[in-house]
């Protein structure tokens, strides 16, 4: 995509996002489309753990984002909560936790195992209902821990690859119209600006595996087992 015809552009991690009118809102959609299939319901309070730059961000909600009529929060008839990832910022998440009514918390995986430790402390010995955890993630970096009941999204901001597994079948969905896959490289089809990506270490899975996205494209990464 040619930049001056971009209305907003983020500097990403190995790359830069360049979105032109509409295309904030189809990535939105998308996003919300991953939250569903990962089971994350209708009405939910999303707090994301994340920065600024990162489209988990940056897609949750109009009221935070220029030119995005319609965010994640607008989309599920929720509310979105931005966290900053900063470690100094996560060792507070779980007190501000607790004096909010927080449905789904989605964290960077660099800082997931601190946020976990930190909430252990925190409740140790209390009775509390977990808020269900999402983990956003890279696989070219160390994997993150698998602890009950979190679940996880592929994220790569400079491919706009967001990946989520599946709450069916435990496979990340590559969505049917979005991606493309061919010899382990996740070509974007939507997004002019998004650089192709070579998946580290995944399996491929042809389409038809899911009623869930049947006509998506799967991975899994061997050895990794559900938690």
């Amino acid at each position: 995509m040619r930049t001056e015809k971009a209305r907003l552009i983020f500097d990403v991690p190995d790359g830069r996002l360049c979105f032109a009118d509409g295309d904030l809102d189809t990535w939105a959609e998308h996003l919300t489309w991953c939250y569903r299939l990962m089971g994350v319901e209708e009405g939910a309070t999303i707090a994301v753990q994340d920065f600024g730059s990162s489209p988990l961000s940056f897609l949750g909600s109009a009221l935070l984002m220029p030119g995005l009529e319609r965010g994640v929060a607008e989309r599920l008839g929720g509310r979105f909560v931005g966290l900053d990832a900063s470690p100094e910022r996560v060792t507070l998440t779980p007190a501000v936790l607790d004096q909010l009514t927080v449905d789904v918390l989605v964290v960077r995986s660099s800082v997931a195992d601190l946020l976990h430790e930190m909430s252990q402390r925190a409740h140790r010995g209390v009775a509390r209902t977990p808020t269900r955890t999402i983990v956003a993630f890279r696989d070219d970096q160390p994997a993150p821990a698998r602890v009950a009941p979190w679940r996880y999204l592929l994220q790569i901001e400079s491919a706009l690859l967001l990946a989520p597994e599946c709450s069916s079948c435990r496979r990340f969905h590559l969505r049917a119209g979005f991606y493309a896959l061919r010899e382990g490289v996740v070509r974007n089809s939507r997004l002019r600006s998004a650089r192709p990506y070579r998946l580290q270490g995944a399996e491929e899975l042809e389409p038809g595996r899911c009623s869930a996205g049947p006509d998506d494209w799967y991975i899994r990464y061997p050895g990794w087992a559900a938690a």
